[in-house]
């Protein structure tokens, strides 16, 4: 009860954020979308990534993606997005019908709460085409608004969450060690039914993507490149010189990067998007990149990483680039939990110094310049971006040993709660210094993934939690030995907690 106590504590808010209007602009889309049926989400249509690398789709993070028929898109490029697995989803949710892969947004939304069914379909890339995607049979071939592209799994990273089919080094790691074989869990071995392609491989995706690519870009809302890392990819660098050469004024462009590539590589990246920029040849440019952790236990996390390097270049990209944004993607696990208050004060201090402050303008109006006496204004570098600095925390489902489901009460009430709380007392309230602050849409989502955690660790473990439990303890002892890494000595904090998983061995 002392949680549940705490929750109702720290998130009062909520008694406000329903009357909030976003809050009330989601809660409309969700019953906007119930009218069509219970599982309608537009994201089906209007959104896909594509991992080129292996013949993967999926239209959001939350199902495992499948496979793309190589018969299929012999005939039609636009199978990378439109596969008759997903047609027949589409086809379900038109017809009333909870499609199982979808199953995250059903468990958020039976607890009553807003799910990304109606947060991705109130998107601009999304709503737009409501009324088309609403009076479709299902069947059509659908040119997406929002498409994130994945060329290859190359990568200088294998974090523990990932596996080989989105990252080389974890391909290195299972060809040397084998699978992680953790009970019930056979973790990360390779299917040798799917061909994983290289670098330098003829790639009948990559070949299909580029037949669709010039007719599509021109209809996209946003086009985002992700990995592996993208700037080990030949194809991220020959998209950055298509759209110099073939300018998209009304595109939002953005690229995931762990922002640790070797050699001069991030110095390059830097120059190649101040001209897509300065030139106009694309809207805005968004950078993501991922923590869901603070230094050592991030490089942990993110076997790879060198925190210090990290911090650097995320802060040199801020400093040296204009018309852009970065957002953190904290891939939300069991490790995250005992630092997430460190990597969201990094966050803040972050989004003060970059983001726009509509305080400076009025004083330049009212004649007056405190913060820098002497200094005109206008000779100050601001960018006047709101929100340039942003944080999402998506919530890793698998594998499930990592899920931060498998948490118990007193790490919640230790960590994430005051975490939550020192979120929600740094959120912004009107407009003079917008974004510089947290937002509602970011407070959101940690409150929701913190209510699931709670909702599982209030009651008696469940078989599946003990299991999950077991495969975790087996999990860091292996990866340790593999990576020649610590556990304890990287999260003393956690020593209780490994214990208690170890006990049900």
């Amino acid at each position: 009860m002392l949680v549940l106590k705490l929750l109702q504590k720290y998130f009062h808010w909520h008694i406000h954020l329903m009357s909030d209007t976003s809050a009330s602009d989601s809660k409309n889309m969700q019953d906007l979308l119930n009218q069509t049926g219970p599982g309608f989400c537009l994201a089906k249509w209007s959104q896909v990534t594509m991992h080129l690398g292996n013949g993967l789709t999926h239209s959001c993070h939350h199902p495992i993606p499948h496979k793309i028929s190589l018969e299929e898109l012999s005939q039609n490029p636009t199978a990378l997005h439109n596969t008759e697995h997903k047609k027949q989803q589409r086809k379900d949710m038109l017809n009333g019908k909870r499609p199982k892969e979808c199953d995250f947004c059903w468990r958020v939304e039976d607890n009553g709460e807003i799910s990304d069914r109606a947060l991705k379909s109130m998107q601009p890339w999304s709503s737009v085409d409501y009324d088309k995607i609403k009076n479709s049979s299902g069947d059509e071939n659908i040119d997406p608004r929002y498409v994130e592209v994945n060329f290859t799994r190359t990568c200088n990273f294998a974090c523990a969450y990932c596996g080989p089919n989105f990252s080389s080094k974890w391909d290195q790691d299972i060809k040397q060690n084998g699978p992680y074989i953790l009970g019930e869990t056979y973790f990360n071995g390779i299917d040798p039914s799917v061909k994983y392609y290289n670098n330098n491989e003829d790639n009948p995706y990559i070949e299909a993507f580029w037949k669709w690519f010039p007719d599509m870009v021109g209809k996209l809302h946003t086009f985002r490149i992700t990995g592996g890392e993208p700037l080990l990819s030949k194809d991220t660098w020959k998209v950055l010189d298509y759209l110099v050469d073939n300018p998209q004024p009304n595109l939002a462009f953005a690229i995931n990067t762990n922002g640790c590539p070797p050699g001069d590589q991030w110095t390059t990246f830097i120059e190649k998007i101040n001209i897509l920029t300065e030139r106009g040849c694309v809207k805005r440019f968004d950078l993501y990149t991922s923590a869901e952790a603070y230094g050592d236990r991030n490089d942990y996390i993110r076997d790879g990483m060198n925190w210090d390097l990290f911090r650097k270049n995320i802060e040199e990209f801020l400093e040296k680039t204009a018309n852009t944004q970065v957002t953190f993607m904290s891939a939300f696990n069991i490790l995250s939990l005992s630092s997430f208050s460190q990597l969201l004060i990094w966050v803040k201090e972050l989004k003060e110094k970059h983001s726009y402050n509509g305080l400076f303008d009025w004083f330049e109006s009212e004649g007056l310049n405190p913060l820098n006496p002497g200094k005109p204004h206008k000779e100050r570098k601001v960018n006047k971006i709101r929100g340039r600095v942003s944080i999402d925390v998506p919530y890793v489902r698998y594998p499930t040993f990592l899920d931060a489901s498998i948490a118990t009460l007193d790490m919640i009430d230790k960590w994430m709660l005051p975490a939550a709380n020192y979120m929600f007392n740094n959120t912004n309230v009107g407009d003079w210094f917008t974004n510089t602050s947290f937002q509602e849409y970011e407070t959101v989502k940690l409150r929701r993934n913190i209510i699931d955690m709670v909702m599982k660790a209030k009651e008696e473990p469940t078989a599946d939690i003990i299991r999950r439990r077991k495969e975790f303890a087996k999990f860091v002892d292996e990866y340790d030995r593999r990576r020649s890494k610590n556990f304890l000595q990287t999260f003393p904090e956690y020593e209780e907690f490994l214990n208690l998983c170890r006990s049900y061995q």
